[in-house]
């Protein structure tokens, strides 16, 4: 055999080996769990196996209303390998909690029967709660699968109705807004909405623009990356361009959800204006590119209507910050072991789907023996909208006292399917964090010393009598230490030194208090420099807290270690509004040193009034 013989024997076996298709139906849930009121998507697949013709509109479930929404078709060619994938969208809407079952069914496909695969569905209730699983026997839901876009090959139409022209054609392009069945809602309510625009795919359009979408009464998230699908309705293919999006109505009643435009130009087959008849019919029956009536288009949506419902007054909590939807909390910290004066960081993680914006942090219960600061914020939205995700609040806090856990948590929040309030709690979480006021306490036992003064006692031993005169008017030989000049003498000694251990330990202890003067000025100086030239928040309220401890330890006559701020500010302060605006100033550089948060810009005018009070602060109580 030569060797164009091999070459076309080669290629014979892999034209043959490329040709043999593997045929096959599937069956695919967007969601193996759902819940009451919120819908799912189910998909079928007919792949190389060709275009079922009894496809049912609609499927028989007690509990659960299936129907058809949508077909298409996508032709793939890999290595030479044809696959043609038929595709038919359904929408599932849950109507009460359990498990479901949806069962196969036969359909014809080129004169014979092919049977699509059952699926299951868990469906949990309006609160979340969700049904016993499945016993032995069930069958499980089939692998969900991601389809990509495609376009349908043929007249299968769908329920909707286009518009019509003048001469009762389908309109060439239009749009709506798809909210579900949703015609009521609470004020602070997310509703997901659509823009839909649907452009017919025998004409030519360009130059199309994002729509604008708003209004009055409601803000609205901002416009998804558009989706992009192709099908037929009435008989006439159109593509479809989505956009997603949501409503928060802000205040109650009758609320107008105005049309939303979207621009663009549309190139109509047939010939330039002016051309003859018949030149024009051809135009129409054999379109060319490029070639045909060009004008500007705005397809406009039509308008849409919702009742607004106040929240209830009845039961409000009173640690109810705005929030409205469906939630769960769960509690952290880090670390679980903290020292004196260490922060610990209780997070505090809210999932669910709602108005994320408007959430308030937690109420901290329990918090005793704890100093909190403002919580740092985050969320993690799972949808293009961010009407579903997850919020993380993380509160740092430095235990006061000694404490085996941190402080629990509340929150509360507006349940639009229940119609009433919520309120979530955490218990505390088991940390072990030694309190700032034992180490204060340890330090001030360390620093302080112990004087011990020393008396010296003098006592002189009578070692002899006096011997006898050996004559009244003869020397006396008694020796000089019995003498009475020697004893007055001694004592004047005595006394002196007994005096002088007062004045010595006096001194002793001004040459200290000097030394810690000398230091707490030149700390106070330094740290009205810092301030003075601080751009940086952080770094301007530290210096502000340090000139101010510095102040008071001069003060109470101690070391600034050992100064309790507040305690002090009370005692010396006796304006309160002076007070307050002094604590202020040590509270957020608390605020900045363990919230990290970021101090971003020093304000002129904070710097100004700040500067202004610790002046006021040196000047009258120095």
């Amino acid at each position: 055999m030569n060797s164009a013989s091999r070459l076309l024997a080669a290629a014979a076996l892999f034209l043959l080996v490329a040709g043999t298709v593997r045929s096959q139906v599937t069956t695919s849930l967007s969601s193996q769990t759902g819940q009451v009121g919120v819908p799912l998507q189910l998909q079928y697949q007919f792949i190389n196996v060709g275009k079922p013709a009894d496809m049912p509109r609609s499927i028989m479930v007690d509990g659960l209303d299936i129907r058809l929404t949508g077909t298409s078709r996508r032709v793939e060619m890999v290595n030479l390998q044809s696959t043609s994938i038929f595709i038919y969208a359904y929408t599932i809407m849950p109507n009460r909690p359990g498990n479901f079952t949806i069962p196969g069914f036969a359909v014809q496909v080129d004169g014979r029967q092919v049977r699509t695969q059952a699926a299951s569905l868990r469906v949990a209730g309006p609160d979340g709660g969700m049904p016993p699983p499945p016993g032995p026997g069930v069958q499980r839901p089939m692998p969900q699968q991601t389809l990509p876009l495609s376009r349908p090959p043929s007249g299968q139409s769908s329920a909707r109705t286009p518009p019509r022209t003048g001469n009762g054609e389908p309109a060439p392009y239009y749009g709506e807004i798809v909210m579900g069945e949703k015609k009521t809602a609470y004020v602070g309510e997310v509703v997901p909405v659509e823009l839909r625009f649907y452009f017919r795919a025998d004409c030519q359009f360009d130059n199309l623009q994002r729509p604008t979408f708003g209004g009055d009464g409601f803000t609205a998230a901002p416009l998804s990356e558009p989706e992009q699908t192709e099908q037929y309705i009435d008989d006439v293919r159109y593509n479809i361009v989505t956009f997603r999006s949501a409503i928060t109505p802000a205040k109650s009643g009758p609320l107008e959800i105005p049309p939303a435009r979207m621009e663009g130009r549309m190139v109509a087959p047939g010939g330039p204006a002016g051309l003859d008849p018949f030149f024009d019919q051809f135009f129409q029956n054999f379109p060319m590119p490029g070639i045909g009536r060009a004008e500007n288009i705005q397809a406009t949506t039509s308008e849409r209507q919702l009742d607004v419902q106040p929240l209830p007054k009845e039961d409000r909590p009173d640690n109810f910050s705005g929030a409205v939807g469906q939630f769960t909390m769960e509690a952290s910290a880090d670390p679980t072991q903290a020292g004196a004066g260490e922060p610990v960081t209780l997070a505090l993680t809210i999932e669910g789907r709602g108005n994320f914006d408007a959430m308030g942090p937690p109420t901290l219960i329990g918090a005793e023996g704890w100093r909190s600061y403002a919580p740092k914020e985050s969320f993690d939205g799972n949808d293009a909208i961010g009407f579903g995700g997850t919020k993380t609040f993380e509160v740092s806090m430095v235990a006061r006292e000694d404490r085996s856990a941190t402080p629990g948590a509340e929150f509360s929040y507006f349940d639009p399917l229940k119609k009433k309030y919520v309120t979530l709690k955490t218990e505390p979480v088991a940390v072990t964090a030694a309190g700032s006021a034992s180490a204060a306490a340890s330090t001030a036992a360390a620093g302080v010393e112990r004087e011990d003064a020393a008396s010296p006692a003098v006592a002189p031993n009578d070692i002899a009598a006096p011997a006898a005169a050996l004559s009244s008017g003869g020397p006396d030989f008694r020796p000089w230490i019995t003498s009475d000049w020697f004893h007055l003498l001694n004592f004047a000694v005595l006394a002196a030194v007994i005096i002088s251990i007062p004045y010595l330990l006096w001194m002793r202890r001004r040459a200290k208090k000097d030394a810690r003067t000398v230091e707490l000025e030149f700390s106070l100086r330094a740290a009205q420099a810092a301030w003075q030239k601080a751009t940086d928040p952080r770094e301007f309220y530290a210096a502000a807290g340090q000139f101010m401890v510095a102040r008071l330890a001069l003060w109470d006559d101690t070391p600034a270690t050992l100064v309790d701020p507040a305690e002090a500010l009370r005692r010396r302060i006796a304006d309160p509004a002076e007070r307050r605006e002094l604590q202020s100033v040590l509270a957020k550089r608390d605020e900045l040193h363990y919230g990290r948060a970021s101090g971003g810009a020093l304000d002129p005018e904070e710097r100004r009034r700040v500067t202004d009070l610790l002046e006021k602060f040196a000047k009258n109580h120095g």
